[in-house]
């Protein structure tokens, strides 16, 4: 299964430091909980690119290929994410998370899942091609190009079947940052704060032609208010998805998917 998004506004959201979110989280599940690699038996892959205010110098854009698959026939599954996200003119992160997810039956249908990841990436600041012409830049310690080396944990549970899904998870439990140039690690990481997410969908039968697919995901960070989306997708013949969504307090998007 090959699913490639198109994002026509908002397509993700990213505050200070923390980890991206997505918009079209719904067809992207394996970024937001690693369970979700246990939902499909068969190998399958994603691709989103996302590319807000174009035509304006240093906009954000980010591009994501995940795949996950089950091991031979049983119910282990395998999965892996890569990203790379710029931000402004100056920042860019890339990096990959390998995840394992196990399953286990629950009923004639449905199943219980519980996933992990864990991964690394490197985030890269170029003050210095970017501010070459400023007063004094060569001198000033501001202007020194950082990179910086990020681990991160996440783990994950999910109960669903081939008409709905719950989950909870936190895909960034626990992530530091780590210095390239500075040899005490242990007191110039920094530590991140964990995110939580609870999410939930149902595949509604409309009529052999026409599936709706409504969904909603809840985000909560330690020290920020919670935040959830709401979103609707209409599946027409099994090929396209046309949907909306709206993010508590903050956008309107609109989502379309082959």
């Amino acid at each position: 299964v090959v699913v490639f998004i198109l994002l026509f506004c908002f397509g993700l959201m990213s505050r200070a430091q923390q980890k991206a979110m997505y918009t079209q989280y719904m067809f992207n599940n394996l970024a937001i909980n690693p369970a979700y690699a246990a939902v499909n038996e068969a190998f399958s892959i994603n691709a989103i690119s996302r590319h807000q205010w174009v035509g304006f110098a240093g906009a954000p854009n980010t591009q994501t290929v995940s795949f996950h698959t089950p091991i031979k026939e049983s119910n282990t599954f395998i999965g892996a994410i890569l990203i790379r996200d710029q931000i402004g003119e100056v920042l860019t992160e890339t990096g990959g998370y390998f995840t394992l997810t196990q399953r286990v039956p629950i009923g004639e249908d449905s199943y219980l899942a519980a996933g992990i990841n864990g991964g690394i990436s490197s985030v890269q600041a170029n003050y210095s091609n970017n501010y070459s012409q400023s007063p004094n830049s060569g001198n000033d310690p501001t202007f020194k190009d950082e990179r910086k080396f990020r681990s991160n944990f996440g783990l994950g549970v999910m109960v669903f079947s081939d008409k709905y899904y719950v989950g909870l998870s936190s895909p960034q439990f626990y992530s530091r940052d780590y210095y390239r140039d500075l040899s005490d690690l242990a007191t110039t990481a920094t530590t991140y704060r964990p995110s939580y997410m609870l999410q939930a969908g149902y595949l509604l039968d409309i009529n052999d032609n026409l599936k709706l697919k409504p969904n909603f995901l809840i985000k909560y960070v330690n020290g920020s208010p919670a935040q959830y989306d709401l979103n609707a997708n209409l599946l027409i013949k099994e090929t396209l998805w046309l949907g909306a969504s709206y993010r508590s307090s903050e956008s309107f998007a609109a989502l379309a998917s082959i």
